[in-house]
């Protein structure tokens, strides 16, 4: 009877593992139908820049700033204007004083060709094309935070899912010794050697370290989408084959250097530096608005005029004449134009002053963006090398745990110790492995923000 209910218990218990197995294996590959290719970090990224919609607008923006970098919309060129008029009219005239009376009609075409030009205008031109340049510059300025902030999503994202996929290495490893204990226990069960309390716990340990594994390789499931976002990947399911491991980086820094750096290349403090500029040009335009403006307008108008008197009455009985009456006249002009504004209520000057309050805000917010940014920096690198020393106690954490399984996995076939203690070394390992991935993983976010931060990840 106990050898008949051992294998019943048995044969329901690898029943149930299998069914949820399959159902997880089931609903994996009904999601996940593409086949899998390799990907590596250079082509994530070289992806998203391809793909990403906000890369996509910012770089709409840069060709509209590119398109109106241009001299002709600063009226540096002279303006040209080609007219052309044509006037018909009928004249009823009954005016007893008039020495004309009766219907008339009047025919007449005028074309015309002016040219203005402001010769000058206090440099305002030359000012407007510089401003020009600076906007262009600053929406190149935009875009590159756009591209550094979407660089560093998908460095993390993709090491992500590297991360991971790594626990689940984890997780099958641990999976595996807990197979092992379980067949082990079964075969004390058939031996009659085991306790009923021990074989429950191995039995329970290999369930919970299944389901663990279940539930991880949906969380790397959802990091693979995760990533596919970031990448601009429509098919949202896409799998690949990732081949890289988590590996530190190993570089080390001085504050000083990447402080230098960051004040020579921190896209947001080069876009404040910009944006600076800019303002600098507003005050110049306004100031320019004071000084003496000289302008030219040359053109040619040419007047043909035909009348038609066969219906009209002349005074004094004259007879009116059977063919039209045709005119012609020809004008040439050129102007010179001096305007300057003595006084408006002092609206010139209140313009100019105001530039210079918006000039002065944006100097002082330039030194408040490098203040914040010195901290930021400080920050990060003093984040940077605490996260160096914890991979480092992780990493030994994790080698003595793992030395101190494989010593404790001799010492429980040997019957040393229970399936307790071997629980809790085994979970012990697990932690440990875990915060090793997850301290390297921590170390890679570190440095990616310190690189940010200098404005490396666009080099």
């Amino acid at each position: 009877m106990k050898s008949i209910s051992s294998f019943v218990y048995k044969f329901y218990f690898t029943f149930v593992l299998v069914f949820i197995l399959f159902s997880s294996f089931a609903q994996s590959n009904q999601v996940f139908k593409t086949t899998n290719s390799t990907l590596t970090l250079q082509e994530a990224i070289a992806q998203s820049l391809k793909n990403n919609y906000g890369i996509l607008i910012e770089r709409e923006r840069i060709n509209q700033a590119t398109l109106n970098n241009n001299w002709g919309e600063t009226g540096r060129y002279p303006t040209i204007n080609l007219l052309l008029q044509q006037n018909n009219g009928v004249n009823n005239v009954d005016n007893p004083a008039s020495f004309l009376s009766g219907i008339t009609i009047n025919n007449s075409i005028q074309p015309a060709l002016n040219v203005s030009w402001v010769v000058f205008n206090g440099f305002r031109t030359k000012i407007a094309k510089h401003r020009l340049e600076q906007l262009q510059e600053e929406s190149e300025g935009n875009a590159e935070i756009v591209i550094q902030n979407a660089i560093q999503a998908v460095i993390l994202g993709y090491y992500r899912v590297v991360l991971e996929k790594e626990r689940i290495e984890v997780l099958k490893k641990v999976l595996n010794y807990s197979r092992d204990r379980n067949r082990y226990s079964e075969v004390q069960v058939d031996l009659g050697t085991a306790t009923t309390a021990e074989t429950l716990l191995t039995k329970t340990n290999f369930l919970t370290d299944s389901i663990n594994l279940i539930n991880q390789e949906l969380v790397y499931r959802n990091a693979v989408r995760d990533l596919n976002v970031l990448m601009g990947e429509k098919e949202v399911e896409k799998v690949y084959e990732i081949n890289e491991k988590l590996q530190a980086p190993a570089e080390t820094y001085q504050f000083a250097d990447l402080e230098k750096q960051m004040l020579e290349a921190n896209p947001d403090l080069n876009r404040l530096l910009i944006s600076q500029a800019i303002l600098h040009d507003a005050t110049l335009l306004n100031q320019t608005a004071i000084i003496p403006q000289l302008s030219v307008s040359a053109g040619n108008s040419y007047n043909y005029n035909r009348q038609d008197l066969s219906q009209a009455t002349f005074s004094g009985n004259q007879e009116s004449p059977s063919e039209p009456i045709n005119a012609k006249t020809t004008n040439y002009f050129l102007n010179f134009n001096l305007s300057f504004t003595l006084f408006n209520g002092g609206q010139l000057k209140r313009a100019v002053q105001r530039a210079k309050i918006s000039e002065n805000i944006g100097n002082l917010t330039i030194d408040q963006n490098k203040l914040t940014l010195s901290r930021d920096l400080a920050r990060a690198f003093d984040l940077y090398n605490v996260r160096r020393q914890l991979l480092a106690l992780s990493t030994e954490s994790k080698n003595v745990s793992e030395q101190n399984l494989q010593i404790l996995e001799e010492r429980y076939n040997s019957g040393l110790i229970n399936s307790f203690d071997y629980r809790q070394i085994q979970n012990a390992f697990q932690n440990a492995a875990f915060n090793e991935l997850q301290a390297t993983y921590n170390l890679i976010d570190a440095n990616t923000t310190l690189i940010r931060l200098t404005g490396g990840l666009t080099e």
